[in-house]
């Protein structure tokens, strides 16, 4: 009868931790930063094989959600992929022989349970935790490549799954004796388990391996008349796109650039889950900004990704819950490569065994606040007297939750009418009216005009290396470097700028400049936007435009009285589009220093 009893009470709490781990759920998020290959490539905007010089890491996020609340449970350098064995860890590492550099992919399988741990390995982090002995296979530069050659070979990780993974390949070199640049591109897929090359054709249903074929044969001859040269050999992978994983074809073309194109294939047999619950355009509608997204097996709750931000959100019978319980900065945009769900059990089991692959990372990827409030709507209170009280709702009559003062910046929760939902503190948001609070222009400030007085266009010649992006965007893409004393056309320029001048008045003054008169008193807050030369500022201050004098820095103020005093130092780019004949490249350089920008009067 006792055992019976001991039996039953065994079975009890089994089912008691079932219930309590039920409702549990979790999201092994890879992430990477950075990246060389373009999956957005056309054949109308093809990719160039040329150098990048931007450096690619990766990194594991271990998200879980319980009862309404979404929390980060770990950050992990390397990829960590679960298998049946034991998490493995995956990385990129780059090997450098004189002039040549290439990627390499390293695969840790889990670690032996019963070896003795590495201590001096336990404390590494990236490719530096990877022992050796552990390899799949030790990678190295072969030597005729690294003693003969100039040039690269990238290889970026697209997508991994439970058995296989995608990479995205791009080589161009040149040796000696060669009579001109080598090149060679590829979407790759690879096994896991042999960490050998695998044909996509061949891990989908026999019918759509056919549907694969039949598509890179229609894009080639769609394209054909286009491209006078000779096509390579066409390869496939899975790739990300907004909320979705999808299958895409890949072409080298006209020697050394590559195109994509679109294969009508669902990943399913690669992805365990991939669903989209709701749809991405309903998630748009929320979260304009967003640029990925995964949602739970249980539909219950959401991962959302933008340029700046990993956002939570749980989900109701009637779609999202428009606040997010989890909200992290990020420091630098990142692409999705790697989404694994768990639920149940399993996630207290990857938690445990998250807590020994690896230390915490010396260097989160993520902040406390946002870099900039780029995309984020910021008010400034510009009440007449020292301090507005913020209320508990829209309407006077309603209850004062605080005091801020005049000049103070919030950001925006929400707009309802007349009334702006700003958020105070962590913690706390209340409401105020727009007579009182008077929303800032966002962020990037953009201007089309020169910094400089004297400012020409035209031809210039570089007096240092130059990066070229394609946007003018330091998150755009890399395109080519330009060495000093390349000759450019200058065409246009855009002053961007990133962060808001602060100026305090400190003396009373009135103002008559470019036919404005301005009254100002202490306290009074000003915010500089840009400089348009000559002196002159655009400023921004209660809601309206100005342009002044500077007026507030001893060196330049007017009979060295300044009338306020500069609390935060203006924050811009100088974007210039150029055209470079010689090598058909037209894109973007950022503050250039050059000979020809000025011109004598």
């Amino acid at each position: 009868m006792n055992t019976i009893l001991k039996v039953l009470s065994i079975l009890s709490v089994f089912s008691i931790i079932n219930l309590v781990q039920a409702g549990e759920s979790g999201l092994l998020l890879g992430l990477r930063i950075g990246g060389h290959y373009d999956t957005a490539a056309t054949f109308d905007k093809p990719k160039s094989l040329e150098n990048s010089q931007e450096s690619v890491s990766y990194r594991t996020f271990w998200l879980s959600a319980q009862d309404g609340k979404i929390e980060l449970v770990a950050e992990r350098t390397n990829l960590l992929v679960p298998r049946e064995d034991g998490f493995w860890r995956i990385d990129v590492k780059q090997s450098r022989y004189n002039n040549f550099k290439e990627d390499f992919i390293w695969i840790n399988p889990a670690p032996d349970p019963d070896a003795i741990p590495n201590p001096i390995l336990a404390e590494q982090e990236g490719v530096n935790a990877f022992d050796v002995s552990l390899l799949v296979k030790e990678q190295g530069i072969e030597t005729p490549a690294g003693e003969y050659c100039n040039g690269h070979a990238y290889r970026d990780i697209l997508f991994i799954g439970t058995n296989y993974m995608s990479v995205g390949y791009a080589r161009s070199q040149i040796c000696n004796g060669s009579v001109g640049v080598s090149t060679d591109s590829a979407l790759q897929m690879f096994s896991l388990d042999e960490f050998k090359p695998v044909n996509i054709s061949s891990l989908v249903e026999a019918q759509e391996g056919t549907v694969f074929l039949r598509t890179a044969k229609e894009y080639q001859d769609k394209n054909k008349d286009k491209n006078s040269q000779e096509w390579g050999d066409f390869s496939g992978g899975v790739v990300r796109q907004p909320g979705k994983w999808v299958v895409k074809g890949h072409f080298p073309i006209k020697k050394d650039n590559y195109t994509h194109f679109d294969v009508p294939i669902t990943p399913s047999q690669l992805v365990e889950y991939g669903e989209l619950h709701p749809d991405w355009e309903t998630i748009k509608q929320l979260v304009p900004e967003a640029i990925d997204a995964f949602s739970s097996p249980t539909k219950d709750w959401l991962v959302v990704l933008t340029k700046t931000s990993l956002l939570g959100f749980t989900l109701n019978e009637t779609g999202i819950n428009s606040k997010p319980v989890l909200q992290l900065y990020l420091k630098q945009p990142v692409t999705a490569v790697m989404g694994h769900w768990a639920e149940g059990l399993r996630v207290m089991n990857w938690s445990e065994e998250i807590k020994n692959v690896g230390p915490n990372p010396r260097k989160s990827w993520i902040t406390d606040t946002p870099l900039s409030p780029e995309g984020q709507m910021i008010g400034v209170i510009v009440c007449k007297t020292p301090t507005l009280s913020i209320r508990q709702g829209m309407g006077q009559h309603t209850k004062p939750i605080g005091k801020v003062k005049k000049g103070a910046k919030l950001p925006v929760l929400n707009v309802l009418g007349s009334w702006y939902q700003v958020k105070v503190n962590e913690d706390v948001s209340g409401y105020v009216h727009r007579d009182d609070f008077k929303i800032l222009p966002s962020l990037p400030y953009i201007q089309t005009s020169c910094p400089m007085s004297n400012c020409n266009y035209g031809t210039w010649k570089l007096k240092q290396a130059t990066l070229v992006y394609a946007e003018p965007s330091l998150q755009s893409e890399s395109t080519t470097k330009l060495e000093p004393m390349q000759v450019v056309e200058a065409l246009k320029g855009e002053i961007h700028t990133l962060r808001y001048g602060e100026i305090e008045v400190v003396n009373a003054i009135e103002l008559n400049e470019d036919n404005q008169k301005l009254t100002l008193q202490p306290g009074d807050r000003l915010f500089d936007l840009e400089s348009i030369g000559l002196g002159m500022h655009t400023i921004w201050y209660n809601g309206e435009i100005y342009y002044l004098n500077n007026g507030w820095d001893p060196d330049t103020a007017k009979n060295k009285t300044p009338w306020g005093k500069e609390l935060i130092d203006r924050k811009t780019d100088w974007w210039v589009k150029v055209n470079v004949p010689e090598k058909n490249l037209t894109g973007w350089i950022v503050n250039p220093v050059a000979d020809g920008i000025t011109s004598s009067m």
